[in-house]
C-alpha cells in the first residue's frame, strides 16, 4: 500500500499456515535459549554474567508480544477465551505465580545464605528467619509488579481500543 507497493491477494489458509510455522519457530528459539541458560548455569562456571543474551531474547519478545496485542485489541480478547476455557482466571493464575514464585525465591535464598553463613543451629535459624521475612518483602511485591499489573494495564487499554473499534464500526453502519 506504501510506497507505490501494492497490496498483494493472501490465500488465508497458506496465511494460517504461515502463522502456525512461526508460532512453532518462536517456541524452538525460547526453549534453545531455556536449555542454554540450563546449561550455563549449572554446567559453565561464571554466574550470570553470560546469561544477558537470553535474558534480552525472553523480556524483548514477550515485551514486543504484550505491547502489539494490546495495540491491536486482541490481548482482552486471548484472556476473555483463556478465561472460559480454563477454571482458573488469567489474572488469579498471573496473582499465584507471581506468589509463588517470590515465595520459592525467597526460601531457596533463605535456606542457601543461613546454611552457608550460619554458625551454629540459633544462628542459622536467626539467619533464616531474618533473609526470609527481607526477601518476602522485597520479592512478592516486585514479581506482583512485573506480572500483574502490566497485565492490568494492558487488558485495561486492550478493552479501550475494542471499545473504539466497535463504535467506530456503529458509526459506520448508522450511515
Amino acid at each position: 500500500m506504501g510506497f507505490g507497493f501494492k497490496r498483494k491477494q493472501k490465500d488465508e489458509r497458506v496465511t494460517n499456515l504461515q502463522n502456525k510455522i512461526y508460532r512453532e519457530m518462536y517456541i524452538l528459539i525460547v526453549a534453545i535459549c531455556a536449555l542454554s541458560v540450563l546449561y550455563k548455569q549449572f554446567l559453565v562456571e561464571g554466574g550470570t554474567q553470560h546469561l544477558w543474551t537470553e535474558i534480552i531474547i525472553f523480556s524483548v519478545s514477550s515485551l514486543y508480544y504484550l505491547i502489539r496485542s494490546t495495540m491491536l485489541g486482541i490481548f482482552s480478547d486471548e484472556v476473555e477465551m483463556h478465561d472460559r476455557s480454563s477454571k482458573m482466571s488469567f489474572s488469579k493464575r498471573n496473582f499465584l505465580i507471581s506468589l509463588f514464585f517470590g515465595v520459592g525465591f525467597s526460601l531457596f535464598l533463605a535456606i542457601r545464605n543461613s546454611l552457608m553463613y550460619g554458625e551454629g543451629t540459633q544462628e542459622t535459624i536467626y539467619f533464616f528467619l531474618t533473609i526470609l521475612f527481607f526477601c518476602l518483602v522485597i520479592y512478592i511485591p516486585v514479581l506482583f509488579g512485573i506480572m500483574v499489573l502490566p497485565y492490568a494495564k494492558a487488558k485495561y487499554k486492550s478493552d479501550k481500543i475494542n471499545e473504539r473499534e466497535l463504535e467506530e464500526m456503529d458509526d459506520e453502519d448508522v450511515r
